[in-house]
């Protein structure tokens, strides 16, 4: 028996795979699983040995064998063909489970697994579904505004939330939103994120104060590198809107998954706007390596940085 878990939400993914494993253990014995978690470590003669074999003691054996559907190595694009040509040798009381997080749909691969095995996906579509698994999770020992705010804290990274609530839980009863405010720090990705909305939205006066709290932790260099990244994305989604393409259609596109609000999000910020200003911070880097910045010193830089926050606020 021959499974694909898949997609996004790698939490999603590993509690089911634990729930599995620990029901198989419970009632064939550990030496009868086997999780593979590099396939690089591993012949073919050993995969197919794990694969085809059955179990001497029990009726049944797992196997859980982690892969990578979009890498270009040449040796694991190899092995992955030689699992997918010999998967229709696994007999019925082997249950192997491939585990492949975010492929391309695209794939070749991706499709030959899928004509084989039977599609298992495990998805996180937007803030909401992280959200009330934290909720569901937690039951009151956190509350709901609490939860959204650390989950745009940790960027939608729901193995982080777990970690810093469990952390909070140790000295708190329950969280509110005050404690996460207190306790935690944003990610450096989410604070940019909150300083872009503030930009797109013409809050000029609230996102330098952002970026004076970011700056306290971040080089200015790192920050401006970040959000040009960010912006780029920004960018992408002005101009595709332009030419009507979907929402959809961007969301796969720039692989947003979870953020696909952005492509639907009102912003004060014109596309003309936006776009003097994006074109305006790439001509800052440009400037400053061709050393034709007013200084050389990181005050120099970050004046230019305001100058363009300030072309906005107009």
């Amino acid at each position: 028996m021959l499974y694909h878990f898949t997609w996004n939400s790698h939490f999603l993914i590993q509690n089911h795979l634990k729930a599995w494993k620990s029901k198989f253990i419970e009632k064939n014995w550990d030496f009868n699983f086997l999780h593979i978690k590099n396939l690089l470590d591993h012949n073919k003669n050993f995969l197919i040995e794990s694969l085809t074999a059955t179990s001497f003691f029990s009726e049944k054996k797992f196997i859980i064998i982690d892969i990578d559907l979009d890498t270009k190595d040449a040796k694991n694009t190899d092995l992955l063909e030689f699992i997918i040509k010999n998967a229709w040798n696994i007999p019925d009381e082997n249950i192997v489970v491939l585990n492949s997080l975010k492929p391309d749909k695209r794939s070749k691969s991706y499709k030959e697994i899928n004509k084989l095995a039977e599609l298992k996906e495990f998805n996180t579509q937007s803030e909401s579904d992280i959200e009330n698994i934290i909720l569901n999770k937690y039951n009151w020992k956190i509350d709901n505004q609490a939860a959204s705010l650390l989950v745009k804290y940790k960027w939608w990274d729901i193995l982080k939330v777990i970690s810093e609530i469990d952390k909070l839980l140790i000295t708190c009863n329950s969280i509110t939103v005050n404690i996460i405010k207190e306790s935690i720090m944003p990610e450096l990705e989410e604070s940019i994120f909150l300083f872009i909305d503030d930009l797109l939205q013409k809050n000029i006066t609230w996102a330098l104060s952002k970026m004076k709290i970011i700056l306290n932790d971040t080089n200015v260099y790192a920050f401006y590198n970040n959000l040009l990244a960010n912006l780029r994305t920004n960018f992408y989604i002005f101009q595709w809107k332009k030419n009507w393409l979907s929402t959809q259609e961007i969301t796969n596109q720039l692989k947003l998954w979870n953020r696909w609000f952005l492509v639907t999000k009102r912003n004060k910020v014109s596309e003309q706007e936006f776009t003097e200003f994006y074109l305006h911070l790439i001509k800052i880097d440009k400037k400053m390596k061709s050393w034709k910045l007013t200084g050389t010193d990181d005050s120099d830089f970050l004046l230019e940085l305001h100058k363009a926050f300030l072309l906005l606020s107009k």
